[in-house]
């Protein structure tokens, strides 16, 4: 569960403005892989376990223009964990801890010094920032106040705010703070997986067990839960749209997930998120009968 930050009134100061006009101005991307693999699977895209890192300059240039920037991608410098194999133009990366080892506090100071330092070395720079840990906010208003401008990257969510920011009050936050937030079309996604990105990836490392029998059970009572109390207009609605997409539509599954989680305890592995969303696919498609009836039975 992410650390919450207290939502504090914001100290009025004037932004500095030096150095070339802004929307001219040079950018770079900053991105935590980890957050990023996530909005992969928010579009559709739930076996993925590693990114097209080559292709991050060129989706993180397009975003850069979407937000509004005619300047020059400088770099992309990814956050990551995970080492890598091969070298990439115009990527640059940076480890930090895994996120179960300090709950992702090292990847807030270094992402969050890195806007900083950017913002006071490149006056008018675009900061263009994949993450959603409402901790950056600080560096955030730090780098802004030093002349930078701040694009935060999202999902389709950010369209319906008001629906965000009662499901997720911590993203909310710290999407307000941003100059500017830009969705990843549907385009970009295709660049950046692939087919064979699901493939074991992780530098070694053993991959996550398969949720058990047991936790199958209790995610299978809380999406029924779930589902019961849905208006039938909004039942409708969100059956249409799975019938035409693959995956789950990002602001129920952020929904779901949320209540998953508070309800378990902790955060969920990427086969349990996988797992989840098919079982909430069944759910709403109408197969939810044999999905409760295999996740509830009991083992011979």
């Amino acid at each position: 569960m992410k650390n919450r930050y207290p939502l504090t009134p914001r100290s009025s100061h004037p932004r500095k403005h030096g150095g070339a006009p802004s929307h001219h101005a040079p950018g770079v991307a900053l991105v935590d892989e980890r957050f990023l693999l996530w909005l992969a699977t928010q579009a559709g895209a739930a076996s993925v376990r590693t990114l097209q890192r080559g292709a991050l300059p060129t989706v993180m240039g397009q975003l850069m223009r979407a937000a509004g920037s005619e300047g020059a991608l400088l770099r992309t410098v990814l956050f990551t964990d995970q080492g890598g194999s091969e070298l990439h133009d115009d990527v640059v990366l940076r480890a930090v801890a895994p996120h179960a080892a300090d709950g992702g506090l090292s990847l807030v100071r270094a992402l969050g010094s890195e806007m900083v330092q950017l913002a006071q070395h490149q006056p008018g720079c675009l900061l263009l920032v994949a993450s959603d840990d409402e901790r950056l906010i600080p560096y955030l208003d730090e780098a802004q106040w030093r002349g930078a401008r701040v694009a935060l990257i999202a999902d389709d969510g950010v369209h319906d705010f008001a629906r965000l920011a009662s499901d997720d009050p911590s993203w909310a936050r710290l999407l307000q703070q941003a100059d500017r937030r830009v969705a990843v079309p549907a385009a970009a996604w295709e660049v950046l997986t692939s087919a064979n990105a699901s493939r074991e990836d992780d530098g070694g490392r053993e991959p996550a067990a398969e949720p058990d029998e047991t936790w199958r059970a209790q995610v299978a009572r809380i999406i029924g839960d779930w589902w019961e109390s849905e208006p039938e207009d909004e039942r409708i609605d969100l059956a249409a749209a799975m019938r035409q997409q693959q995956g789950v539509p990002p602001e129920a599954d952020r929904r779901i997930l949320m209540q998953v989680r508070r309800e378990l305890g902790r955060n969920l592995s990427f086969p349990e998120k996988r797992l989840m969303r098919e079982m909430v696919r069944a759910t709403v498609l109408g197969e939810a009968a044999g999905v409760a009836a295999e996740a509830s039975a009991p083992q011979p």
